[in-house]
């Protein structure tokens, strides 16, 4: 399992989790032969991941990462951004929506990275040990524990698991994770479930298998390689097949 995520995130191993672990040990090998390990467009800069990361809530990428090049091409140093304007950070990044909060957050974080770790806060926050890293991320405004997760498993290469919308839907339709979890419940439990030293290439498989197939509304299940480890693909299934067999 993800041991170090459910340490930070103050959670014990759960009870029965060797099947799901196997089950998904399987599934990362299938995402990888599928999708390889794509970056996602992340960033080793864990500054810049920072805000990476908290521009992509609820937008789509073409929108998130055209926001965060306006960004720091207006603002290229940590203080040019403590520096600024709320209005100015917010015509920045107005095109990946909620301009005026995130626009706050941005500005509030940078002044606090810059207050703290000063102009080499990128390199400052790769020297913490995991705990101090989590801890640190998790008080800036805006960054929550999946944030966090996502800042230390792409920037600072730790073994940790977040959970983001797409992962969250799939391991809900697999089965693994109960449907219906407060995310961040979702959060603490699904790294359980994951093999050690697969937190990322699962992740990432996951966040491309929910763009392209297991899709929110209309998943493309005949076309999806875990098809056989998944519930509501084999009940889709099992429809369509008595479905055909009326029909006939």
């Amino acid at each position: 399992m993800s041991k170090l995520t459910q340490t930070l995130m103050g959670v014990r191993r759960r009870r029965h989790a060797s099947a799901w672990e196997r089950r998904l040990a399987v599934a990362t090998a299938r995402l990888v032969e599928a999708y390889g390990t794509p970056t996602l467009g992340n960033f080793r800069n864990p500054v810049k991941e920072i805000f990476y990361i908290l521009l992509s809530a609820r937008t789509t990428e073409r929108l998130y990462q055209r926001a965060h090049s306006e960004l720091f091409r207006k603002f290229p140093t940590i203080s040019h951004l403590a520096k600024a304007k709320v209005s100015t950070v917010e015509s920045c990044v107005a095109v990946a929506g909620f301009g005026g909060k995130r626009a706050r957050h941005i500005v509030r974080i940078a002044k606090l990275l810059h207050r703290d770790l000063g102009e080499s806060a990128a390199r400052k926050i790769a020297t913490l040990d995991p705990q101090q890293a989590f801890d640190y991320l998790t008080r800036l405004p805006g960054v929550g524990p999946k944030s966090a997760l996502c800042v230390m498993m792409c920037s600072l290469g730790h073994d940790v698991f977040p959970v983001d919308i797409n992962v969250q839907r799939i391991l809900e339709r697999m089965g693994a994770i109960r449907k219906g979890l407060p995310h961040y419940r979702a959060q603490q439990i699904a790294p359980g479930y994951v093999p050690a030293g697969a937190s990322k290439r699962l992740h990432v498989g996951l966040v491309e298998h929910g763009r392209k197939i297991c899709l929110p509304r209309t998943p493309k299940c005949a076309s999806c390689m875990l098809l056989d480890m998944c519930r509501l693909g084999q009940r889709t299934r099992a429809v369509s097949s008595r479905t055909r067999r009326s029909i006939s």
